[in-house]
């Protein structure tokens, strides 16, 4: 059983969603990330972005059946980006997200394609632990070198517009909101595996995360779960009692098809059961021992469940991250075989994905031949999940139209 809080100490302010300065250290990073599940069937992803000297914003649609609608990263120079202490403005290039509780505004364009957003808090926004808000290691003397924290607004009405091929697309929604920092190479030095979702349920909003430490830490799990009853935080409960089961994985892949979530608190109980719709995204994470890969995909879920006694039958459809090592394959007999992928010999072009490039020696030569240092950028390492082609679509690539082509005809011909 795990301990609870006191939920008014976990009230989160306008500075904890603004930038936190954080020591000098390779390896510190900070997010700005959103996701929206909008009422036409779309959905989108929205990430403002620095890691160490990477300043980027990543904004993705992507259509009902998981075809992608926009797929855009950009990078800045410092001189290109401005931040708040204070409260939630940041502007990179062209594109701001900035604004106070409980409305936040998010401007995002790219070429012909772009976003205008209003994310309208409905519920309590939340930080992960106190005093200092951190929920892997501390800010606070004594100073400690790895340091993962969160700050989230769970629940929030969307209004506004998409703009694909300069169509403007009316949207409404709901969606997800948080900001992230650290100084820890997250994968690296944190995290083995994670899983978080939250969940709507009516007059209770349950939001979980629970990660598995890396190996420093002797892979110890920890659980996280905030309730909210009406628009505030009701319980928090740390290394509580609930499971994750994944079933109905493909050999090679990292995404379950359908997950539960059983719950066994003293105050919830029952399960949430998640059919996987459609995959959003894939975000592939070399570190030195293994390659990571997050998953953000849209479940079918239904929630059977008794909070205080109160039976909860509801159905909805939301967004499930999981961050899973590639070694990891589909379940059996309930435990996971952890195995390499079996290498199969494959045709290359510019449509492959960017990773794989980089992982083909023979590719590899290629790429660094037309673009030297392709390998050792550190503002690569964001685009090993997108097709070659979508990277060179971006103008600060700097590829033209012929020697896209000219890295086309030398890829096709490799086996």
């Amino acid at each position: 059983m795990g301990k609870v809080f006191d939920p008014e100490l976990y009230r989160a302010t306008e500075k904890h969603f603004a930038h936190q300065p954080l020591p000098a250290n390779p390896n510190k990073w900070e997010t700005w990330h959103t996701d929206a599940v909008y009422d036409n069937g779309y959905y989108s992803t929205i990430m403002f972005a620095t890691s160490g000297p990477v300043i980027m914003v990543d904004f993705h649609v992507i259509d009902s059946s998981g075809k992608p609608v926009i797929e855009s990263m950009q990078f800045f120079q410092p001189e290109d980006f401005e931040v708040s202490t204070e409260v939630l403005d940041i502007r990179m290039g062209e594109n701001t997200y900035k604004g106070t509780y409980p409305k936040y505004h998010l401007s995002v364009h790219d070429g012909n394609n772009g976003a205008e957003l209003t994310y309208e808090a409905v519920i309590q926004p939340t930080l992960s632990e106190i005093p200092d808000g951190v929920g892997l290691g501390r800010m606070k003397t004594p100073y400690m070198p790895v340091t993962v924290s969160w700050y989230f607004r769970p629940v929030n009405k969307i209004t506004g517009t998409l703009i694909v091929d300069g169509k403007e697309v009316s949207v409404t929604g709901t969606g997800w909101a948080d900001h992230q920092w650290g100084t820890a190479d997250y994968y690296q030095d944190a995290v083995y595996f994670n899983y978080w979702g939250c969940f709507p349920l009516g007059k209770h909003t349950l939001n979980l995360y629970e990660y598995h430490l890396a190996d420093k830490s002797g892979y110890r799990p920890l659980k996280w779960l905030w309730d909210w009853k009406g628009d505030k935080l009701y319980e928090y409960d740390r290394d509580c009692d609930y499971y994750v089961v994944v079933s109905d994985i493909e050999p090679g892949d990292t995404v379950p098809k359908k997950l539960k979530f059983i719950f066994e608190t003293n105050r919830i109980r029952g399960i949430i059961t998640c059919d996987f719709k459609t995959l959003l995204q894939k975000q592939v994470i070399e570190v030195k021992d293994r390659t990571v890969i997050i998953n953000r995909s849209s479940y079918n879920c239904v929630a059977k469940l008794k909070i205080d006694g109160e039976v909860i039958n509801k159905k909805f459809t939301r967004i499930v991250e999981i961050g899973y090592s590639a070694e990891q394959q589909a379940e059996e007999e309930g435990v996971f075989e952890v195995k390499k992928p079996e290498v199969k010999p494959t045709k290359y072009s510019i449509d492959s994905k960017l990773g794989d490039l980089l992982k083909t020696p023979t590719a590899l030569e290629i790429l660094e031949r037309f673009m030297p240092g392709i390998s050792t950028n550190a503002q690569v390492k964001m685009g090993y999940g997108m097709a070659f082609k979508t990277i060179a679509g971006f103008p600060q690539s700097g590829i033209s139209k012929e020697k896209l082509a000219a890295i086309d005809e030398e890829l096709r011909t490799l086996e």
